[in-house]
């Protein structure tokens, strides 16, 4: 594994393509306060067309039910419903649509 804690990625500089072409959310919406730093809310958001996907690290699996992330996630599937889109939940192996708002 590449991940140091407290570090980073150790690879960084030679990091392979597929890294340098991921996109967090956090690192890219100037929109994402500090409570979406990966290492706080212990999950991470990425789009992907009208798809946004969270990553939930399975050792909190429940951080995305809890406040401040289920509402902000509940939002943006509402947003995301009226384009066409949605939101995706991942925790290990499970799976998790969020459900918009009517």
């Amino acid at each position: 594994m590449n991940c140091v804690t407290d570090q980073g990625c150790r690879i960084y500089n030679d990091r392979p393509d597929l890294c340098r072409d991921f996109l967090c959310a956090w690192m890219t919406n100037p929109m994402l306060g500090p409570e979406w730093d990966p290492t706080v809310a212990k999950m991470m958001v990425y789009g992907q067309g009208d798809q946004l996907t969270v990553l939930v690290d399975p050792e909190h699996p429940r951080a995305w039910r809890e406040e401040p992330y289920a509402s902000q996630l509940t939002a943006w599937a509402t947003d995301a419903a009226g384009r066409g889109g949605y939101v995706i939940v991942f925790v290990g192996d499970d799976v998790y649509k969020v459900a918009p708002t009517n």
